[in-house]
């Protein structure tokens, strides 16, 4: 009787491993597709425009059909406050597309932009209005800083040189 059982068990064993393998692997394959599909955007850029009050965000989110599969809420918040939500139905291209928002914005406000796919997947970037002698600022920031650095130990290591 023993025997019996003992060859029982294996078969028990076996059936279970079956059944675990069939479970996790049904799991899989029901996730992968929305693992695959869904992508959030792969770009996404500010600009903002003090004379027009134009808030001009461009998404880049590459799709194969922009009706099913699309960019379907933009969320802007200033100065860390959510003041607007947009929601869509649409993607008006398949790759890349601008929308513009008409706010009031000052030097030094921050914007931040969070563009959500329908599928899954959001992308947010941060933008701070700034301006140059009333141009639109498209310095680097800190690269002064950078410069000065960079002259101040060149003259340094100049110094040392002449020393030794």
């Amino acid at each position: 009787m023993k025997t019996q059982k003992n060859s029982q068990k294996p078969k028990q064993v076996l059936f279970m491993t079956r059944i675990v393998t069939i479970l996790i692997s049904i799991i899989v394959f029901c996730t992968i597709p929305v693992a695959v599909f869904a992508n959030a955007p792969s770009g996404l850029t500010v600009s903002y425009d003090l004379g027009t009050q134009d808030l001009q965000v461009t998404i880049t989110h590459p799709v194969n059909n922009p009706t099913t599969h699309y960019i379907y809420k933009v969320e802007l918040q200033k100065n860390g406050l959510l003041f607007n939500t947009s929601t869509y139905t649409n993607q008006p291209d398949s790759n890349s597309f601008t929308y513009t928002y008409r706010f009031n914005a000052t030097t030094g406000d921050t914007i931040d932009v969070t563009a959500s796919c329908i599928q899954g997947g959001s992308k947010t970037t941060h933008y701070t209005v700034s301006t140059i002698n009333g141009e639109k600022n498209t310095s680097t920031p800190g690269f002064e800083s950078i410069v000065a650095l960079s002259a101040i130990i060149f003259i340094v290591i100049l110094l040392r040189r002449k020393q030794t």
